[in-house]
């Protein structure tokens, strides 16, 4: 029988087969004064009542949307205006970027609850094949579960909200995410690239970078007082973000992890302190005019460098060197091939790097290192050859 609830709130019941289903009036009808009302069920009944409660509470703040008429990009935008204080701004506009660019063109105007599974893998398919905005081949198949992981986190929500039976991207098969190879700098490679930048006026930056494996929004962002000349010392706790509003600098790094005491080497904090003289010049020579932020890398009148143009100032001093072009983000890989290279313990390396797990650390490096597993093996060297003690007799220890 059906348990009795307030005004209001539905009704529930126990099915035939042992599930349990319910009923809530959504709204009505405004031409016929009918009330809409929508079912729910679920194995339990306590799952019902959940769903209806979450449902009630959009009906009653008026953020309620019907499945049948809304599409995906309608769900999609309401779904990506609840998370707007829930995400980091950069990723935020990430999640935006992407849809607005790859899922609203290929499934925007599908009804969501007619949405498929069979959709889903057919765009991961397309995605895969010819994604790219240019035309020229497809997206990663990290990209492609990126926009994955956009679309069942949506549909999850719907779900939770009593919007859908079920997140039919459960049942899809997006790509296994393959990282892309990574081409460090040898140590070789470094020397002849600090020879050819050691004028540049950015040079120090770039030797922090290869020194101490900061991140690119870490080493702009980096701050006076994150750093301990005198303790050779520098404190990560901050990172400049490129949005859409212009160049932000946020308290926050990536991860709990991300937040980090890094030991500086004797090369970057010779640099430092010249960079810090130099700074200081330029403060003079521009007077009032200068914006001081605080940053360590900044622009002349100490305006915060913009990322890409960082990147690309790297990359011309890499070919004025007449070296690879590799992205700046490898002059971290070439900080943990160096150091493990050298015999450093991975765990050293994740902390220095700010990796979340040491896992992570040995499936990216661990390659970049051969002659590790050579060593390896040779520590064992001779372990046949080695006299054995004298056999022990029963009873001693």
């Amino acid at each position: 029988m059906a348990k009795r609830r307030g005004n209001g709130e539905g009704t529930i019941y126990k099915r035939s087969d042992g599930t349990w289903a319910g009923q809530v009036t959504v709204g009505y009808d405004p031409e016929t004064g009918r009330p809409r009302r929508k079912s729910f069920y679920g194995r339990t009944r306590k799952e019902v009542a959940d769903k209806m409660a979450e449902v009630l509470r959009s009906v009653r703040t008026g953020t309620y949307v019907e499945p049948v008429k809304t599409t995906l990009a309608e769900w999609l935008d309401c779904w990506l205006a609840g998370k707007k204080g829930q995400l980091k701004p950069s990723t935020f506009e990430s999640y935006e970027r992407l849809i607005d660019t790859h899922i609203k063109p290929a499934l925007g105007k599908t009804p969501l609850a007619k949405l498929q599974a069979h959709m889903l893998q057919a765009f991961y398919n397309e995605k895969l094949e010819r994604g790219r905005a240019d035309g020229k081949g497809g997206l990663s198949t990290r990209m492609v579960r990126y926009l994955h992981t956009i679309i069942r986190e949506a549909l999850q929500q719907a779900v939770k909200e009593g919007l859908l039976p079920r997140n039919v991207a459960d049942a899809t098969s997006p790509p296994v995410a393959k990282s892309r190879p990574i081409r460090p700098l040898t140590e070789e490679e470094l020397l002849i690239f600090f020879e050819a930048a050691k004028d540049d006026r950015l040079f120090p930056a770039y030797v922090l970078a290869a020194t101490t494996g900061l991140r690119r929004g870490e080493l702009l962002g980096l701050c006076w007082d994150s750093i301990d000349l005198e303790h050779g010392a520098i404190v990560v706790q901050r990172e400049l973000l490129a949005l859409k509003e212009g160049l932000f600098l946020q308290d926050t790094t990536k991860s709990k992890s991300g937040r980090r005491t890094v030991t500086l080497t004797d090369d970057a904090i010779r640099e430092l302190r010249k960079w810090k003289a130099r700074q200081n010049q330029e403060r003079l020579m521009l007077g009032p005019a200068y914006q001081d932020n605080g940053l360590v890398f900044c622009r002349e009148d100490g305006t915060p460098l913009d990322p890409s143009e960082f990147t690309k100032h790297f990359q011309r001093l890499l070919v004025k060197a007449g070296l690879p072009k590799v992205r700046l983000h490898d002059l971290r890989h070439t900080h943990a091939s160096l150091l493990l290279a050298r015999g450093v313990h991975p765990k050293v390396v994740q902390e220095r790097l700010g990796h979340s797990s040491i896992t992570l650390t040995l499936d990216l490096y661990s390659h970049l290192a051969p002659g590790l597993e050579e060593g390896a093996a040779h520590t064992l060297d001779g372990l046949l050859r080695k006299e054995r003690g004298p056999a022990r007799t029963q009873g001693q220890r």
